[in-house]
């Protein structure tokens, strides 16, 4: 993974990559940052897709696809918020809703300040914020 897009702040995780992809590559870098920010142990990753082009909105069986990808590498302590943009989000989240169902702590938003909200919100595991 090229570390150039990954950053992180105590047990945050930022992964902001920018490049021209297929979906399926999109897909596989993002799953690349869930498993290295669980090898350093971090407990919350913000991934803002918004730099990365190239493909257009992904149909419900590619959402299918993503997630079980995406399920094994994120685990079930890493909180997963995804910033993307308005044309690449699903209206009913099904992604969202797909994660969920697998016991993922995982949510879609526009914005990096919305998705740092909802982390800030959401306590993590062994975490001291009320």
């Amino acid at each position: 993974m090229d570390l150039k897009y990954f950053e992180h702040v105590a047990k945050r995780g930022f992964f902001r990559p920018v490049a021209v992809v297929t979906f399926q590559q999109a897909v596989a870098m993002v799953a690349e940052a869930m498993r290295y920010a669980r090898s350093i142990e971090l407990t919350e990753l913000l991934v803002n897709t918004n730099g990365l082009t190239g493909f257009a909105s992904p149909d419900v069986f590619a959402r299918y696809e993503m997630v079980g990808q995406w399920v094994p590498s994120a685990g079930a302590a890493l909180k997963v918020a995804m910033v993307v943009r308005l044309e690449i989000m699903d209206p009913q989240k099904i992604g969202v809703v797909m994660a969920q169902n697998r016991g993922i702590a995982a949510e879609v938003f526009t914005s990096e300040s919305a998705a740092i909200a909802w982390l800030d919100a959401i306590p993590s595991a062994g975490s001291t914020r009320p």
